[in-house]
């Protein structure tokens, strides 16, 4: 076997939490590797692609990946039911699926929908380009000694780092190696689909049948991502339930039969990792657990977390204290802690609600669109 590769910072994972930390760390003077287990950085997301606006302007990012601007997020509950058998072929599903619409509201949420692909690529290239050295195709397996074990083009490698930095997403492979424990998550699929017209905005769809989460169809221009996010339970088919979902859509006139891409993923919702700095290990993004437990939007935590997780890593082992890492999670929890806990507040509220007769009062309670979501969540209640 050969050498270890020796490096000052380790960043595992090159979506937006690695690449921005990888940036980061290199742009002051820490030798850094970026390793990621993807084949090509940033294929397969399995987010809904909205990022708020606010994140181009405080982190300075180029907008080549914004594909369509929106400013309103409308909300609609809903009941999904089979109403009856389709005559003849059809390509998705067959039953016709009807829907009453229980309620709507809409909301200012200002944002962009991306080329998630290349939104992450642009990030992994800006690391490179200042100085981070990145391999795909890289998974962490294990660890040997000081060093971590990784396989690459079914040959295995060894890294020894300093410092390493933890943004591989939710089932963490890094977390796994530590034996930390992983994160309750959402089943997230989703397939990008052809609009019938253009929309002006996010539409969110709310129904008991999809259990602990909401459908969405985010406008891209002429095709939207249509997905759902559902609990993982035994008696919950997230794929069956997404075609359900897709037919009601077509029928109702949004989308048009096709599949251009389809994915799926995990999406973490039990809050914030505890503690977020473990020995030599920072954990950032979603490895973190820094999504939004009610939404599940995780990006924009993901560039901030990520940039704060690099350059205080390479500014810890520049004054070879760890000061600047106690400093890494007092900054992120600063920032992010108040809306994370309110929100997992509002997910066990939800839980425990999801069940009763009246779904529009768990909607009402629970959901960032309607106006009880702003009421604190008494403890025991």
């Amino acid at each position: 076997m050969e050498a270890p590769v020796e490096c000052d910072v380790l960043v595992v994972g090159a979506g937006p939490a690695g690449s921005s930390a990888a940036a980061a760390a290199a742009r002051l003077g820490a030798a850094t590797l970026l390793v990621d287990a993807k084949a090509r950085i940033g294929e397969q997301p399995h987010c809904g692609e909205f990022v708020p606006k606010q994140l181009f302007v405080e982190c300075g990012l180029d907008r080549g990946p914004v594909v369509q601007s929106v400013e309103v997020m409308e909300t609609c509950v809903i009941s999904l039911r089979a109403q009856e058998t389709r005559k003849g072929p059809s390509p998705s599903s067959a039953e016709s699926v009807a829907a009453v619409v229980c309620g709507r509201a809409t909301q200012p949420s200002p944002g962009y929908l991306i080329d998630r692909p290349r939104f992450d690529r642009d990030l992994a290239r800006e690391a490179a380009s200042v100085g981070a050295l990145i391999l795909s195709s890289v998974r962490v397996t294990g660890r040997a000694g000081d060093a971590w074990v990784m396989r690459r083009k079914g040959c295995e490698m060894q890294v020894r780092a300093r410092l390493v930095i933890a943004a591989d997403g939710a089932l963490s492979s890094v977390a796994s190696v530590l034996g930390e424990p992983l994160p309750e998550v959402l089943r997230g699929v989703q397939i990008e689909a052809p609009l019938v017209r253009p929309l002006d905005r996010t539409l969110v769809y709310l129904s008991r049948e999809i259990v602990g989460g909401y459908g969405w169809l985010f406008p891209k221009g002429r095709v939207a991502n249509v997905g759902l996010g559902v609990v993982q339970r035994r008696d919950v088919n997230p794929s069956s339930l997404l075609d359900r979902f897709v037919e009601w859509l077509v029928d109702a006139g949004m989308i048009r039969r096709g599949v251009l891409a389809r994915s799926s993923g995990v999406i973490p919702i039990s809050g914030p990792r505890s503690p977020l700095v473990k020995g030599n290990v920072i954990f950032c993004g979603d490895a973190a657990g820094l999504t939004h437990p009610i939404t599940g939007a995780g990006i924009a935590q993901a560039v901030v977390s990520g940039e704060a997780a690099g350059r205080s890593a390479a500014l810890a082992l520049k004054s070879n204290g760890p000061e600047h890492l106690d400093g890494y999670e007092r900054e992120v929890l600063g920032r992010y802690r108040g809306v994370l806990t309110h929100a997992l507040a509002k997910r066990r509220l939800m839980s425990r609600l999801w069940d009763i007769e009246d779904f529009r009062t768990v909607c009402g309670q629970t959901w960032i669109g309607f106006h009880g979501y702003r009421t604190r969540v008494k403890s025991g209640e």
